[in-house]
C-alpha cells in the first residue's frame, strides 16, 4: 500500500514562508558538540542509560490500554471495538492500521518519535478504510498557507512532497518552541551530555584496546625526520598495544637513550566519576529515578512511591496531551460533548495479589463497585446476582436512617 494513495487530493496550498515555523531537528549526521563527538539520534541510543530510559518510558506507555469512553447522563461506559465500522476503539485496542500493527507497536513508536524528535504525527486519512499511520517526524513539517490555515508538509519515500490538511493529523509534541507549533526532543537539550558520554566511552574503549599500555615518550640521539619518528612509534605500538600484549616486556636497542611512561591513572583524572555523573544527568533529562535504571536500590516502600511519582511527574506529560488531542482530532464536535479517551493508568501500578484483593474488597464493601465488576478486572466470568451493590449495615445516610427519630 502506497501512503501517497491515501491523500485526499486537495489542491496544493500556497505556503506563507514568514508564518511557517522552523523545526529544530537533529541533522542526519548529528549535532557537533564541545566534546568533539557528533551526537545523532542513533548515536544517543548507543548510550546504555539513554537506551534504557527510552525503552522504559515507551514500553510503559505502550502497555497501558487506551480506551474510548462515552458518558450518557450519569452512566459511563467503555465504547466497544467494532471491526465493521473500524471505530477508534477498534484502532486503539485491536489494530491501528491495515498492516496489522498491534496497539503496543503503535504506541511505542509514537513515544520514541516524541522523545528524540519532540514531535509525533499520526495521520488518519479520510480516503479508504479508517486507520492510524505514523508519519516520520524528520520528514514532516507544519506549514501555513496565506490564509492562515495549518497544513503538514511530508516528504514520502519516493521524494514527492505532499501537503496534508491539519484535520487529518494528530500532532503530539514535547518541549514546544516559541511558536508552539513544533516540539523539541531530548537530544536538542542533552546533546552536550550525550557528547561527553560518547567521548568518555570512546576513551575507555581505547584504553582497553591499548592493553593498558601507558602513554610514553622515547628519546633518541640525533635528529629524526618525520618518517623515522613514525617508524619508531609504529614499532613500539605494534609490540605493546592491544589487550593480547598487555604487560609484555618492552626491549629496546642502544639507539633508545631514554624511555619513560606517562602514567595518568583514570581514577586520578576522576574518569569513572565523570561517567557516573553524566549518567545521572541523562536520568534527569528523561525524568527517571536512578533506581529505575539499575543505578541504585531503595527500600521497597520507597520504590513504590517513586513509581507513583514517575507516573505523575513523567508519564502524564505524554498521556494527558495525547488524551486531549485525540478528543479534538478523532471525534466529531457532537461526540466531543460526551465522549473522550483515557489511558488506564492503574495497569501500570500493579499490586501483589494480597494488596489487590484487599483493595477490591474495600471497594465492593463500600458500594463503589459490584462483585461482577471486580471479577471482570481479573478476566473472570460474572455470576447471577453479582451486579448488586453492597455496603456495611452499620453505615447510615447523613441525617439518619429510615428509623431515625425526629427531634
Amino acid at each position: 500500500m502506497l501512503l501517497s494513495s491515501l491523500l485526499s487530493g486537495q489542491p496544493k496550498p500556497v505556503v506563507d514562508p514568514n508564518a511557517t515555523p522552523r523545526p529544530d531537528y537533529a541533522p542526519s549526521w548529528g549535532y557537533t558538540t564541545e566534546s568533539g563527538e557528533r551526537v545523532s539520534v542513533a548515536g544517543a541510543q548507543s548510550i546504555a542509560t539513554a537506551y534504557r530510559a527510552k525503552n522504559i518510558i515507551s514500553d510503559d506507555v505502550a502497555k497501558m490500554p487506551f480506551q474510548m469512553v462515552q458518558r450518557i447522563g450519569r452512566s459511563v461506559e467503555q465504547v466497544p471495538p467494532s471491526a465493521v465500522t473500524r471505530n477508534m476503539a477498534y484502532l486503539l485496542q485491536v489494530s491501528p492500521n491495515l498492516w496489522g500493527w498491534t496497539p503496543f507497536h503503535f504506541k511505542k513508536a509514537s513515544i520514541e518519535w516524541l522523545l528524540f524528535y519532540g514531535n509525533n504525527y499520526i495521520w488518519s486519512p479520510i480516503v479508504g478504510p479508517r486507520q492510524l499511520l505514523i508519519l516520520p517526524a524528520d520528514k514532516t513539517t507544519p506549514v501555513f498557507d496565506l490564509d492562515g490555515n495549518l497544513w503538514y508538509r511530508h516528504t514520502f519515500n519516493n521524494n514527492s512532497i505532499q501537503y496534508i490538511p491539519s484535520v487529518e493529523i494528530l500532532h503530539l509534541m514535547i518541549n514546544p518552541d516559541a511558536t508552539g507549533f513544533v516540539g523539541r526532543g531530548v537530544i536538542t537539550f542533552a546533546r552536550e551530555t550525550f557528547g561527553r558520554q560518547l567521548a568518555a566511552r570512546k576513551t575507555q574503549s581505547r584504553f582497553f584496546a591499548q592493553g593498558f599500555m601507558p602513554a610514553a615518550y622515547v628519546q633518541m640521539p640525533g635528529e629524526l625526520n618525520a618518517e623515522a619518528r613514525k617508524k619508531v612509534r609504529e614499532t613500539y605500538e605494534e609490540a605493546l598495544s592491544g589487550s593480547a600484549n598487555a604487560y609484555r616486556l618492552a626491549v629496546f636497542d642502544s639507539r633508545i637513550t631514554k624511555f619513560e611512561a606517562i602514567n595518568i591513572q583514570l581514577k586520578d583524572a576522576q574518569f569513572l566519576e565523570s561517567i557516573d555523573a553524566t549518567d545521572r544527568d541523562i536520568c534527569n533529562f528523561f525524568g527517571l529515578s536512578e533506581h529505575m535504571l539499575n543505578r541504585g536500590k531503595e527500600a521497597y516502600n520507597s520504590n513504590e512511591q517513586k513509581y507513583i511519582e514517575y507516573l505523575q511527574g513523567t508519564l502524564d506529560s505524554f498521556l494527558v496531551p495525547w488524551e486531549e488531542a485525540a478528543r479534538i482530532r478523532w471525534l466529531s464536535v457532537e461526540e466531543q460533548t460526551n465522549t473522550y479517551f483515557r489511558f488506564v493508568r492503574e495497569s501500570l501500578l500493579r499490586m501483589d495479589s494480597k494488596a489487590r484483593g484487599e483493595s477490591m474488597a474495600i471497594r465492593i464493601q463500600n458500594g463503589m463497585m459490584t462483585p461482577n465488576e471486580g471479577r471482570e478486572k481479573d478476566d473472570m466470568s460474572a455470576y447471577p446476582d453479582g451486579d448488586r451493590y453492597y455496603m456495611a449495615g452499620n453505615i447510615l445516610p447523613i441525617g439518619g436512617g429510615p428509623n431515625a427519630q425526629n427531634p
